[in-house]
């Protein structure tokens, strides 16, 4: 299925900074997702949404395309994001990074659950992939338009010290 991200990046308040995440209750499929990031002693919080294409919307930081190498193939050249739903050891997800960023020029952006926990992060064509999100579970493909959006924002991925969830709400209806 079609998906277009929007994703709202703001500095968070000191009292959210602070507040433990809530765990996501899932119900169906992954709709929204909080995340909280540090970078160089500040933290940030992510917000991104997941709407069917022609859904009207309001302005955000950022809106991309988003879709899941592993079940829309015919949607990949059109990508902004890229990711996979299958976790994959270290070395497995590095080649499917540089193959799927090789293969897309248009991604700016992918991402692979590791099977060892955290993510393999690939933002920029002919870089090395970062590993980093050990708190975010791989399935929650949201943290690549999170990512995405940092790089948007004129930040490097390997700037990210730390990014946990900090909440998730699933939803009904087709998403990933």
């Amino acid at each position: 299925m079609r998906h277009l991200v929007t994703v709202t990046l703001r500095r968070a308040a000191a009292a959210s900074a602070c507040r433990p995440p809530v765990p996501p209750q899932r119900t169906d499929r992954l709709r929204d997702l909080t995340l909280r990031g540090t970078s160089a002693g500040r933290v940030h919080v992510f917000t991104a949404v997941v709407r069917a294409v022609d859904a009207r919307g309001t302005a955000a930081t950022d809106e991309h395309f988003a879709a899941d190498a592993d079940r829309e193939r015919a949607l990949l050249g059109c990508a902004d994001v890229l990711f996979t739903s299958r976790s994959r050891p270290l070395g497995a997800a590095r080649r499917w990074l540089t193959d799927v960023t090789g293969a897309h020029p248009g991604c700016r952006l992918a991402a692979a659950p590791l099977a060892e926990g955290g993510w393999a992060i690939l933002g920029d064509a002919g870089r090395q992939a970062v590993v980093l999100a050990p708190r975010v579970p791989g399935d929650q493909p949201l943290l690549a338009s999170c990512l995405h959006t940092w790089l948007v924002a004129g930040h490097d991925v390997r700037s990210l010290q730390d990014i946990r969830v900090v909440q998730g709400a699933y939803g009904s209806g087709s998403s990933w």
